[in-house]
């Protein structure tokens, strides 16, 4: 509405070989006489940046050279290194390179400059990035089995890494509180014997089914012994003599340590998730091993499944919920995109029920032919959406998965053992190094499913990180936020333990690592045939002149005041275009201030003034009639008018905010003048000073 600063006009070049080596993106503009432009800085500009020797030495003089190379690597900027300190130096490298941007803006100029940043994110985004990184070594390993000869370089059931991960970092690592360590770790799926004793399984204590499964509600309280019958990433299925259901852990599940099979007494409170009972344990003990037969499953068709989902939508609706089903599926389809697995059965409505794979484990997966048709067996369990049901697969095509027994096998220092490679995310507390329940880092099979080696692009980050989300957290509630570490490959660049944000909207999960922010640098003049680019947080606001100009609702806001607070009570004037007063019988210029809304400007002329108001002006000087259209414009209009078209401007925090006003005086002739003024409150501007003060 105010005409803000004029932006340049970008043109089409035939040669611009400047952009790929310095500001992607932009052209030789059209030169104007003051110009605003804006650019977003890349991770590559920031790179460059950093590595200026006259940076370099910038940072160590300030002690945060370990500071700047981290946000080197980052590609992003910190509340640490801000543009404020570093761009300068980058941007005035470019104003001797003809045909760029910089080059080619004049003195006053604006750059608004966004950038990439981690400045007012959580901590974990930056933290676990440049947080330690620690592998678990070999004499850890020794000192969780207690032995340096009968050991495995792996945690394993009876060993949990959970158990044992602080007191190690306590031990070997010197950090501070909040700081954050990406821990990694061996973790076998079975317990070793050493001293290459029999196979023969020890003793299985006396254990004692329940028949407390059948009667388990939402929000009650429930003790239960049962066997493992069934596993998936994020819990298992457990079964008494009266029945099963899912005890659940989400992503603080370690399923090595789980076992079909095992016995297992749990107790916790009873839960609704997708019209499916489940238990939210708060105890679970391993009590032995015991073989398992499956009972008859129910043939699952088309119809069975769809009057499931719709039963299973209605017990999620109310906040009930129903038993697991064990039954089988003939001819399904398994497809997988990413870590997400669905299914077709044969002779369902998709529009009334799909099939979603319920966090189906690596062993599972490879099973599952995807694509071709695959006899199934398992448990129906709930609706992770309005049609998707879930499916728990306990067999594939009469095959049962290979799964290590929870039985002790003979080894000599592990070395039959098998283990694969975890990471974990632990946060130094006042209490010690903790678990960081809300982060994951990805390992080796997690990038397997996603069909990549170590690493994720920044498009691969945001096709699967999402559906990664979706599977992991199928009952995901709206403002759920987790945290994913991984490498991220830029270019020829890899970002070890990137840190992600995953927020779930109710309908999608949102992936995002880093906020944009901007400052803004104006290019004043040295003296010495170049220009210096400095940090401005100013507003700059042109007012450019002649009829029907932009800037017209300003200069009419100035008339209309002088009418309402000066003319109304001094003159008593009726309407704005009576003539009595200040204000001329057009309606639109002032000689109180001398605002122009037809010319669009100031209008300084005595003569002018003495005519409109004799009473006022007619014995005044003529210098002592301008004095006083400029003291009413920069201390009583102007103001007052700001104050109208920026009611929400604050002081700047720890910078001096200044609204910076380009505007046209005429006295005979034009002159270009700028007045200036510093927010004081919300909504406050004080003169600071005008150039006509100065001609």
């Amino acid at each position: 509405m105010l005409g803000a600063a004029i932006a340049a006009t970008l043109t089409s070049c035939d040669e611009n070989s400047w952009n790929d080596e310095y500001l992607d993106g932009f052209e030789t503009p059209t030169i104007t006489k003051q110009e605003t432009v804006a650019y977003t800085m890349t991770a590559a500009d920031i790179k460059k940046m950093a590595n200026m020797p006259a940076n370099v030495k910038l940072a160590a003089e300030r002690g945060e050279s370990a500071a700047l190379a981290a946000v080197a690597a980052n590609g992003f900027f910190t509340s640490e290194i801000t543009p404020e300190a570093y761009a300068p130096a980058w941007l005035d490298s470019l104003s001797g390179v003809k045909g760029s941007i910089i080059y080619w803006l004049s003195e006053k100029s604006t750059l608004k400059l966004s950038y990439p940043t981690s400045d007012a994110l959580p901590a974990e985004l930056s933290g676990i990035q440049n947080g330690v990184q620690y592998t678990v070594s070999e004499s850890d390993y020794q000192t969780v089995w207690n032995s340096e000869t009968d050991f495995v370089e792996a945690f394993a059931p009876s060993k949990p890494a959970s158990k044992f991960i602080s007191q190690i970092l306590a031990d070997n690592v010197n950090c501070n509180e909040g700081d954050f360590a990406v821990v990694t770790y061996n973790l076998a799926n079975q317990d070793p014997v050493f001293g290459g004793g029999s196979s023969t399984p020890e003793p299985t204590p006396e254990f004692e089914m329940s028949s407390t499964i059948a009667s388990l509600t939402v929000g009650s309280p429930i003790e239960a012994s049962g066997v493992v019958t069934a596993l998936c990433k994020q819990g298992y299925i457990l079964t008494d003599l009266s029945g099963s259901t899912l005890v659940y852990y989400g992503n603080s599940f370690e399923i090595d340590s789980y076992a079909v099979g095992q016995q297992r007494t749990v107790s916790g409170n009873g839960g609704c998730y997708g019209g499916c009972l489940q238990i939210a344990p708060s105890t679970d003990e391993l009590a032995g091993t015991q073989d398992y037969t499956y009972p008859t499953p129910v043939e699952i068709t088309g119809e069975v499944f769809e009057q499931f989902s719709a039963d299973r939508q209605a017990l999620k609706a109310d906040n009930n919920g129903g038993a697991p089903v064990y039954g089988e599926i003939k001819g399904a389809i398994f497809t997988q995109s990413g870590n997400y697995i669905n299914f077709e059965v044969p002779g369902a409505d998709k529009s009334v029920a799909e099939g979603s794979g319920y966090q189906i484990p690596q062993n599972i997966a490879d099973m599952l032919n995807f694509g071709n048709p695959v006899d199934v067996r398992g448990y129906v369990i709930g609706c992770s959406g309005k049609a998707y049901v879930t499916f728990l697969v306990t067999e594939v095509n009469g095959e049962k998965p290979a799964s290590a027994p929870a039985l002790r096998i003979p080894s000599r220092a592990g070395y039959a053992i098998t283990s694969s490679e975890e990471k974990a995310v632990y946060k130094l507390t006042a209490n010690g190094w903790t678990a960081c329940s809300d982060v994951f880092a990805l390992n080796a099979g997690d990038y397997a499913q996603m069909g990549v080696t170590s690493n994720l692009t920044a498009t691969q980050a945001a096709t699967f990180l999402p559906i990664y989300m979706a599977t992991k957290f199928p009952y995901a509630q709206e403002g759920a936020t987790y945290y994913i570490v991984y490498n991220l490959k830029d270019g020829d660049n890899t970002v070890k333990n990137f840190t992600s944000r995953a927020n779930y909207t109710g309908t999608e999960w949102a992936i995002t690592t880093i906020n944009t922010d901007m400052m803004q640098f104006v290019r004043a003049g040295n003296g010495n045939g170049w220009s210096n680019w400095i940090y401005d947080p100013s507003i700059y606001i042109d007012l450019p002149a002649g009829r029907g100009a932009s800037s017209a609702d300003f200069w009419q806001a100035c008339v209309e005041w002088a009418y309402e607070n000066v003319d109304v009570p001094v003159f008593g004037a009726e309407s704005i275009t009576s003539g009595i007063g200040y204000v001329t019988s057009y309606g639109n210029n002032d000689y109180y201030s001398g605002a122009s809304a037809y010319q669009c400007n100031i209008d300084l002329r005595a003569s002018s003034a003495k005519k409109q108001v004799p009473s006022v002006y007619g014995s005044m000087t003529d210098e002592d009639v301008v004095a006083a259209l400029k003291s009413h414009f920069e201390l009583e209009v102007c103001p007052a008018v700001l104050a109208q078209f920026y009611p929400d401007a604050q002081p700047g925090k720890g910078v001096d905010l200044y609204y910076v006003i380009s505007f046209v005086m005429y006295n005979g002739s034009s002159h270009d003048e700028v007045i200036r003024y510093l927010v004081t409150a919300p909504g406050t501007f004080e003169f600071v000073a005008c150039t006509w003060n100065d001609e």
